[in-house]
């Protein structure tokens, strides 16, 4: 009776065996679904400890992507070929033209050129990602056929008066830490997240000791630039010491305990948006541009391009070589965004 009983848990013992399942394979081993596969395959890429904010950005844009594959039947990477992405380019500069109706009457919407480059460099990086070489990386450029246009052309609508009206909008509607990133936004030409992670006790030690202050917490792709200094002045001092005064006790920046950057932004940073626009400030990036144009109007002692032609073309390039710099870009071209571009030099 008991040989009986062993031989029957022998056989099932070898049935489990067999039933035991090969390495899965689809999307690099990365996931079955391809949205978690290119999460997965982005934080491999750069490290999960790292580019905190490149791989966040990549992930976000990598949706309309995604959208395209399922539209298009395609649930696996392995099978995504060149030819596929040239297909996915279409669909991009189609797009630029007017809303896209698919076969079956589903429509999505109409995109800018910028978006549409930014879409193909997210495809070129996953599949890099995927892939391990850039075997199958294409050109935006060609494939849109038109540049990306970054040169800025309106004025620039956030001066410290408006500033300091949304502050006191959102101070009144009970977001006060929301209040200290606008005003420290403005005032230090920082990006949201560099607001709300910024050592402010390592900021007010720099400048008792030289007057200026290293933008280092937060910054993108999680480069510490030692040389991006900023002078402190009245106006910034007032944002960093208002910053202080209510930011969480305990804390060196303006997150709690308990807070998470994701869960700032949500309960404080979004509620802010709309005391921006009551304020005539269209966007929290619009505050980091009225900082560019300070320190370009700064260096060049005189108008930015966005109201007056440029005189001198030297103290052109110096200006925006400091706005660049403050703002903790290694590219001066980028200064065009923010203050205007170079065709009104004299």
């Amino acid at each position: 009776m008991e040989d009986g009983m062993s031989n029957k848990s022998v056989k099932r013992g070898r049935r489990s065996a067999k039933r035991k399942k090969p390495a899965y394979k689809r999307n690099y081993s990365c996931g079955k679904k391809l949205s978690e596969a290119i999460h997965k395959a982005l934080d491999q890429h750069y490290g999960s400890d790292n580019h905190f904010n490149t791989r966040a950005t990549h992930k976000r844009r990598a949706s309309v992507f995604v959208h395209y594959c399922k539209r298009c039947g395609m649930n696996d990477a392995r099978r995504i070929d060149r030819e596929f992405i040239l297909q996915f380019g279409a669909y991009i500069k189609a797009r630029l033209n007017g809303d896209y109706e698919w076969p079956d009457g589903d429509v999505d919407e109409q995109i800018s050129v910028a978006y549409a480059h930014n879409a193909i460099s997210t495809v070129n990086t996953v599949m890099r990602a995927f892939r391990g070489d850039g075997q199958l990386k294409v050109s935006a450029r060609e494939l849109l056929g038109v540049c990306r246009q970054s040169v800025r052309s309106k004025e620039i609508q956030a001066d410290v008066l408006d500033t300091k009206h949304a502050v006191d909008l959102a101070i009144a509607a009970g977001f006060v830490r929301g209040a200290a990133v606008i005003l420290m936004a403005r005032a230090w030409g920082m990006r949201v997240r560099e607001c709300v992670i910024q050592d402010l006790d390592r900021m007010k030690r720099e400048i008792e000791a030289t007057g200026e202050v290293t933008i280092l917490e937060g910054c993108k792709g999680g480069r510490r630039s030692k040389d991006r200094t900023i002078k402190a002045n009245a106006f910034r001092m007032e944002a960093l010491n208002y910053a202080i005064e209510v930011r969480p006790k305990g804390s060196r920046n303006l997150l709690s305990e308990t807070d998470t950057v994701k869960s700032f932004l949500r309960t404080e940073i979004n509620p802010c948006r709309q005391f921006l626009l009551l304020s005539g400030i269209p966007h929290f990036m619009e505050l980091r541009a009225g900082f560019a144009q300070d320190i370009y109007e700064e260096v060049m002692g005189g108008p930015s391009p966005l109201k007056a032609p440029i005189r001198d073309k030297v103290m052109d390039r110096l200006a925006r070589e400091e706005v660049a710099r403050q703002l903790g870009h290694n590219r001066v071209s980028v200064a065009s965004s923010y203050v205007g571009g170079t065709r009104n030099a004299a």
